[in-house]
């Protein structure tokens, strides 16, 4: 008889053993060869390969309609007893645009495996980690192991453009514990924390008038110079707000538009601001702030009339970095690659939040890939790399739903 060490030690190398690294390679190249970009939002045929193939392997399997039934997203589930919460791993099927194709040695879709990397847009944010996902979901289902609790897999739509795929999966598949792994690139670093993103346009309201006459009226592009330093000095201060994991907050000019005719003063002037959230702020409050810089800009000049939308939102989330989750996937990570797991927050956004915000769910980014990959030109993925990710997940498997 085994005691209850000794028995995860076996349940783990039994795990490593059913890694299959061919099948890690053609399952990241078919799902890079399926374009699932979005904008427009094309992950349906991902989402029907996906499902074909869980419900292939036995899992129960949920297509979820929710927000757009053009845009199914896929829920999988392999039950356990119930002694135990489940373990939830989580990857978005949708990928940004490939930009121009004449910058990509090869094919944006190719799916091309060259020098141990595999090619292509999406390889390294997501669907590496989705492949991830379905080994690790494989090999249990192989294994032949009694579950101590539920393995769930949710595969969403929409996370490139913020919308709300993770949190309509989890809505439906009623979750209310358990532990998220959100399977992002972060170089095996241990996400606990994130920024949030707003994203705020300012239109400033001039008076048009033919230029020969430009004293007539009012040029939004001078109030807005104005307005610019102020956020200028505003980004300067906010960066002093320094989050422990996540680093500075920050406030950036990122798209203006102003005029329609090179001889008329314009009528209006636009800015999109980009607010990085750090999880110790608030969206109301930074909405605040930056509506306090217009209304002090209007009573100083009576001719400074604005409107500001808040068009898009990722919130900040955060859990503790002494969970006992967090610190056996740390000790997973460090057993399988030898080094210290760096506790961390991303700079970017993801579906972690929903996990954390709207369900109250721990959960954390972890995956392979380097962060300078996503969204690249001739973006990959290391097979290494992938082979450890899938290794990580089993160990952190074990610990949670596979062992007393």
């Amino acid at each position: 008889m085994f005691d209850g060490v000794e028995k995860k030690y076996v349940i783990k190398d039994k795990l490593m053993s059913l890694i299959d690294s061919s099948c890690l390679i053609r399952t990241v190249q078919e799902l890079v060869r399926i374009p699932s970009v979005n904008p427009p939002g094309n992950e349906k045929p991902v989402a029907e390969y996906l499902l074909k193939l869980l419900s292939d392997w036995g899992f129960e399997t949920n297509r979820i309609d929710e927000p757009d039934p053009g845009r199914p997203q896929v829920l999988a589930r392999l039950s356990g007893s119930g002694k135990r919460p489940p373990l939830i791993l989580n990857g978005h099927m949708d990928v940004v645009p490939e930009g121009n194709q004449s910058q990509w040695v090869d094919d944006p879709f190719s799916g091309l495996l060259r020098d141990g990397r595999i090619y292509g847009r999406g390889s390294s944010d997501m669907k590496g980690g989705i492949a991830i996902a379905l080994e690790a979901a494989r090999v249990i289902r192989q294994s032949g192991f009694q579950l101590k609790g539920d393995l769930i897999l949710t595969f969403a739509m929409g996370e490139e453009t913020g919308e709300p795929g993770t949190k309509s999966i989890l809505e439906a598949a009623g979750l209310t514990e358990g532990f998220g792994i959100v399977l992002e690139p972060t170089d095996f670093r241990v996400g606990v924390a994130e920024k949030g993103l707003a994203w705020f346009k300012v239109t400033i309201t001039g008076r048009p008038v033919h230029c020969s006459v430009a004293e007539l009226g009012i040029n939004p592009i001078d109030k807005f110079l104005a307005f610019g330093q102020k956020i200028r000095e505003y980004d300067k201060n906010i960066r002093q707000r320094i989050h422990p994991r996540c680093g500075p907050a920050k406030c950036t000019m990122t798209i203006l538009s102003a005029g329609t005719k090179e001889n008329v003063v314009p009528e209006s002037l636009s800015v999109i601001l980009d607010r990085r959230i750090n999880p110790d702020e608030t969206v109301q409050a930074v909405e605040e702030e930056i509506e306090s810089i217009l209304k002090d800009l209007s009573v100083s000049d009576p001719d400074f009339s604005y409107e500001i939308e808040l068009t898009r939102l990722y919130e900040s989330a955060e859990i503790a970095s002494d969970l006992p989750q967090v610190k056996m996937l740390c000790q997973e990570v460090e057993a399988v690659k030898g080094r210290e797991a760096e506790i961390w927050g991303t700079p970017y956004s993801t579906d972690v939040r929903n996990f954390i915000n709207d369900f109250g769910i721990p959960a954390v980014n972890f995956g392979p890939g380097e962060i300078t990959q996503p969204h690249s030109f001739n973006e990959s993925i290391d097979v290494k790399d992938l082979v450890d990710g899938t290794r990580v997940v089993l160990r952190v498997a074990t610990e949670l739903i596979l062992s007393e």
